[in-house]
């Protein structure tokens, strides 16, 4: 690991606080799909539940970046940290009991959602204003994500742990806990303001930066076939993974808690692996090369799971864990394509408006999340359990090979 790394005092406090909230959120998370799944055993339902949390990101991110171009980053980290913390906090006071309608569950999803829609433009800018050479920034990228999926391993141990033990009550305490304590650490981070001017603020001011993000975008035509590709394959993707493999595995394969909570923790030791290796296997490959292998080898995991799906094996225990090992696939790929395309964006946008610009990028990706979830949820109540699999695997392999020929042409 980079010595700079390792001795940046800020770099070690952020990403432990996004450890400590993440791996809260992931208890959260854990035990609201166990609680909705067993009470109500719908797919619609489930993925609406999923889709709340990612709506007001995807609608209030654009906006919520040009915020964050414009304030002290670390005073506007810590103060949404101590909202979110002490919502949770009253929420789980006011119910006081092991049961919650799915009215509050929509409500605190959609609340969280709102708060997390600043959270990734920060992190995002936040990075390079620390680190400036683009193999540190590289190098932060890789280790925020195996810290966060570090949280994300245990935060679905815990969600099961402390749902079947203790409650739903409990889990949101913990949750808001978790918060409140990554907002008190971050009050000892240092980050360069040079973002925030003495400049007036108007509406025309935020329009003018706005549309700047927007224009850039537009203007840059590689940007776009990337942009517009993993949209694409982060609708299928998601809608498969999110909701297919919880729901198959619950309802289909019959897993039990622990095993559920394994699903989960799988696809983030991918993630780990994969953020782990990436400079390996991102060397002497260019940035175009990387995608179009990594996204082939989604596109063949998800055929592998949707022939096991289908039932050439009997068992339901070993098609289980075969698609475990299949979901590990898809978890190191998936990051290194994340890795490499955050950097490119973090190296290419000036700081100063990297807010603006990477939150309209990431609300037009986390736009393709809710719709497949949905999609994904309608295919699973009416169609085979493979099919939906089958689906993703050749609409992502068709933009592998779109993607492959476009570029040549560009070249």
């Amino acid at each position: 690991m980079d010595t700079l790394i390792v001795k940046s005092k800020s770099f070690i406090i952020l990403v432990l606080a996004k450890f400590i909230s993440s791996m809260g959120t992931f208890v959260q998370s854990m035990a609201f799909a166990l609680y909705v799944i067993d009470t109500t055993g719908s797919s619609i339902l489930f993925a609406s539940i999923l889709m709340a949390a990612l709506i007001p990101r995807v609608l209030l991110s654009p906006f919520c970046g040009v915020v964050v171009d414009w304030l002290n980053r670390k005073r506007l980290l810590v103060t949404l940290d101590l909202i979110t913390g002490s919502l949770l906090l009253i929420i789980a006071l006011l119910i006081g009991s092991d049961e919650i309608s799915l009215s509050i569950i929509y409500g605190i999803a959609i609340a969280v959602g709102i708060m997390s829609s600043f959270d990734e433009p920060m992190v995002m800018t936040i990075i390079p204003s620390i680190f400036k050479a683009e193999k540190d920034v590289a190098a932060a990228n890789a280790v925020n994500m195996i810290v966060l999926a570090l949280g994300n391993i245990i935060g679905p141990i815990l969600g099961v742990l402390i749902y079947t033990n203790l409650g739903i009550a409990i889990v949101l305490i913990v949750n808001g806990i978790s918060f409140l304590f990554a907002a008190l650490i971050q009050l000892f981070m240092q980050i360069p303001t040079d973002n925030v001017s003495d400049e007036k603020r108007t509406l025309k001011k935020f329009r003018v930066d706005f549309t700047k993000g927007i224009r850039y975008i537009l203007q840059d035509k590689r940007m776009k076939i990337i942009l517009s590709c993993i949209i694409i394959q982060n609708c299928f993707f998601n809608g498969a993974t999110q909701v297919g493999i919880p729901f198959i595995s619950r309802v289909d394969l019959k897993v039990s808690n622990t095993q559920f909570a394994f699903i989960e923790i799988i696809v983030i030791l991918g993630v780990v692996f994969g953020a782990s290796l990436s400079g390996i296997i991102k060397k002497k490959l260019t940035t175009d090369q990387l995608f179009v292998r990594m996204i082939n080898i989604i596109g063949l995991a998800f055929l592998c799971i949707g022939i096991v799906v289908f039932g050439i094996i009997n068992n339901l225990q070993i098609s289980f864990y075969l698609i475990l090992a299949l979901y590990l696939v898809l978890g190191i790929t998936s990051i290194n394509v994340s890795i490499a395309f955050q950097t490119e964006l973090q190296k290419e946008v000036d700081n100063k408006f990297l807010g603006g610009v990477s939150s309209i990028v990431m609300a037009l990706i986390m736009a393709s999340v809710p719709i497949g979830q949905g999609v994904y949820g309608w295919m699973f109540e009416v169609l085979p359990s493979e099919v939906p699999f089958i689906i993703s695997a050749v609409v992502i392999l068709l933009i592998a090979f779109s993607y492959r020929q476009v570029m040549k042409k560009l070249q």
